[in-house]
């Protein structure tokens, strides 16, 4: 039986450079298929990790800015209505 090579699937924090092909990846190709980008890449990270770290992180459809007002009063109202589910 011949032996499978196991590639190490890396943890822990992101490096400037994982980033860099990552973002460069999906802004060629698009988002999806995370564990063929993983592969692609280079990147010795699951696709769930690739997932992630686009999603929550690198993605410009991200919103970093604070809540408008009106934003923050429908907040406010909706959990007086609905509280903590």
């Amino acid at each position: 039986m011949a032996e499978r090579e196991v590639k190490k699937i890396r943890k822990g924090p992101w490096t400037l450079e994982e980033d860099r092909r990552l973002s460069s990846y999906v802004a060629l190709y698009g988002k999806g298929r995370w564990d063929f980008v993983a592969n692609a890449t280079g990147l010795n990270r699951s696709g769930r990790s690739c997932r992630l770290r686009w999603v929550n992180y690198l993605s410009p459809e991200l919103k970093s800015t604070d809540f408008t007002e009106e934003e923050e009063r429908l907040i406010i109202e909706l959990h007086a209505s609905l509280g903590n589910r």
